[in-house]
């Protein structure tokens, strides 16, 4: 009982996290898949350029087109036909087989955890905290990692914009989880490696944010996070 009152003066009552780049990974880059894609369909340099090239061109078309997309399949074929199509290869048939490879390798590769992220989780509901998980992205691909993940378990609840169609950084992509929890926004902190997505949309929404920031960035915007980190398991220090 000695531990109550240090817990009834805290400042958070909840922690909300992002979660790609924030608390898992893909195994894979964008460019490390393409290459295996390249290679199982026999794709030559000459014909398409250099994987990592491609790659680049796939997650810009990626993001832009997201939203307006049904599925990830339908978004493969239509960012891997644009792709194409920029190279000079108008055939669908060979952008079908690209993109359905893609999906396979990326599927089968999967994502993980960031190390210590499993037992950070358990250590903030163990001290008492609510936590939630709100990410931005299309439906299928994010609740395929959240499972595979077992995310479910290790947090109290769990909401995919991609679900609603509302993206961060709008601040109602974060009112229904934090209504879902029964917290207070000023007493929530939100967690993420996004300044555009996470800090402006935490903030904007009353909440304080912890910045996962990418290295070698700075803060391209007004909106202050209340910690910069390097990794969400720094935050053990500030929170435990």
């Amino acid at each position: 009982m000695a531990d109550q009152p240090q817990r009834r003066l805290r400042r958070f009552s909840h922690v909300l996290f992002d979660l790609d780049q924030t608390l898992a990974t893909y195994a894979l880059t964008t460019s490390d898949v393409v290459s295996v894609v390249w290679n199982r369909l026999a794709i030559s340099v000459a014909d398409l350029g250099f994987p990592g090239d491609a790659a680049i061109r796939y997650d810009a078309l990626w993001i832009a087109l997201e939203r307006s997309a049904r599925s990830a399949d339908e978004l493969r074929r239509t960012v891997w036909k644009s792709v194409l199509s920029e190279r000079g290869h108008a055939s669908s048939a060979l952008a079908e087989r690209i993109a359905a490879e893609y999906g396979v390798v990326r599927r089968s590769t999967g994502a993980r955890l960031f190390d210590g992220v499993a037992d950070f989780l358990s250590s903030l509901r163990c001290a008492g905290y609510g936590l939630g998980l709100l990410t931005n992205g299309l439906s299928d691909v994010q609740w395929e990692k959240i499972r595979s993940l077992q995310l479910e378990s290790l947090v109290d609840a769990v909401a995919v914009t991609g679900d609603t169609g509302i993206y961060k950084p709008d601040p109602q992509a974060f009112r229904p989880l934090i209504g879902v929890l029964g917290a207070a926004a000023h007493r929530c902190l939100f967690v993420g490696d996004s300044y555009e997505s996470d800090v402006i949309g935490a903030v904007g929404c009353g909440m304080a944010a912890a910045w996962v920031r990418p290295a070698g960035t700075c803060a391209p915007g007004p909106a202050t996070p209340e910690f910069v980190v390097e990794r969400a398991t720094e935050l053990r220090s500030v929170l435990l």
